[in-house]
């Protein structure tokens, strides 16, 4: 079975939009590991969208200076915390969330709702062939 896997740290984040029902994070650079059945060797990729964390019970009320690096996240999937990758697209409901730490910024950013979507909204771009 193939499947992709999104990589946080590193990732560049355009901006983080919240109305206090529903957050908007606008990912402009996330790096995408692409394993292939029978493959030898795995491909790097990177693209951009949008995650999409609705119905908020928690909502984060500062954030970095745009754009901003991410040094690591936290994704919650229910009982599931998935450290700095997670599978894509991205389809969670119930207990969901993230938790972001970006480089030069002491505070971490946190989201939890309802529902969490994520797919990258434009063709990827290879970057390289790795083991």
């Amino acid at each position: 079975m193939s499947f992709r896997t999104m990589q946080f740290p590193g990732m560049k984040i355009n901006a983080i939009s919240s109305d206090g029902d529903n957050a908007t994070i606008n990912i402009d650079h996330a790096i995408i590991i692409k394993n292939m059945d029978d493959a030898e060797q795995d491909t790097r990729w990177y693209g951009k969208g949008l995650l999409n964390i609705k119905q908020l019970v928690v909502d984060s009320d500062e954030y970095p200076p745009f754009p901003a690096t991410v040094i690591s996240a936290d994704i919650k999937d229910n009982q599931i915390t998935y450290r700095d990758e997670a599978v894509i697209p991205i389809r969670f409901h119930g207990n969901v969330g993230i938790t972001l730490q970006f480089e030069n910024f002491p505070t971490t950013v946190r989201f939890i709702g309802e529902s969490m979507d994520f797919d990258v909204s434009e063709h990827e771009k290879y970057i390289e062939h790795i083991k």
